[in-house]
C-alpha cells in the first residue's frame, strides 16, 4: 500500500481532463453546491448487478 500523502494540486492536475458535474441541492431550507469529479475507477456493470443483486436478496429475506 502506497502511503504517500498527495497534495490537492496534485489530485487536480492528475483528474484535469475528467468530466465534472455542478448541482445544487437544497435541504431544509439550506443551500448546498455538489462538485462531482467523475473518474472513472469503477466498472459500471460490475457495479449495477451487484446492486441488483444486492436489493433482490434483502427482498426474498425480508418476505
Amino acid at each position: 500500500m502506497n502511503n504517500k500523502k498527495v497534495s490537492f494540486k496534485d489530485k487536480q492536475e492528475q483528474y484535469k481532463d475528467c468530466p465534472e458535474r455542478t448541482t445544487v441541492q437544497i435541504i431544509d431550507g439550506c443551500r448546498y453546491t455538489v462538485h462531482s469529479h467523475f473518474v472513472g475507477d469503477k466498472d459500471l456493470d460490475e457495479v449495477m448487478s451487484k446492486l441488483a443483486f444486492e436489493a433482490a436478496m434483502r427482498e426474498s429475506l425480508s418476505a
